[in-house]
């Protein structure tokens, strides 16, 4: 069952952290880029978080259950893990609180922002609390492989040892 969760984790990881990398770093660059309001961009993008922020959802609950497994035979790293998917959990809860707010202020009927000074700041807010959320995300990364490196290479040394 164990490698089961991994594959999951992975895959959602690698879609939700690929997704937010991809977003950041080229779309919204590129939005800007090509609207005559750099602003505006947040109507194109607002849709696109919303997604991000779903997918992210899902991972922190496959990264606490790694959390458990890893936490049972490697406590040091479990609980590495555990802070890495708490930060990312209570800042997922900040961008959908700031999103709600942002979705607020933009008319999707008339594709404007109503109010562009409250969008300003919120966006910050969202950018700052993004920020947060790649950065736990590079962190569990590596964490997540030598835990999973040092639980096989027990379970290998243990499988060793009965056969000899």
């Amino acid at each position: 069952m164990t490698w089961v969760l991994r594959v999951l984790l992975l895959l959602s990881y690698s879609l939700y952290w690929g997704g937010l990398t991809f977003y950041t770093g080229f779309v919204v660059r590129i939005s800007h880029d090509v609207l005559n309001d750099p602003m505006d961009g947040g109507l194109i993008t607002q849709r696109v978080t919303s997604v991000l922020n779903v997918l992210g959802a899902v991972t922190v609950v496959l990264m606490a259950c790694n959390c458990v497994v890893v936490m049972r035979q490697s406590p040091k790293y479990g609980y590495a893990l555990a802070g890495c998917a708490t930060v990312l959990g209570g800042v997922l809860i900040g961008l959908f609180v700031v999103h709600g707010h942002l979705d607020a202020i933009i008319n999707i009927e008339t594709m404007e922002i109503t109010n562009r000074d409250a969008f300003v700041t919120g966006h910050r807010r969202y950018n700052q609390l993004t920020t947060i959320e790649w950065l736990c995300c590079l962190a569990y990364l590596p964490i997540t492989v030598v835990a999973w490196r040092r639980i096989d290479s027990k379970k290998d040394s243990v499988v060793a040892d009965g056969n000899s």
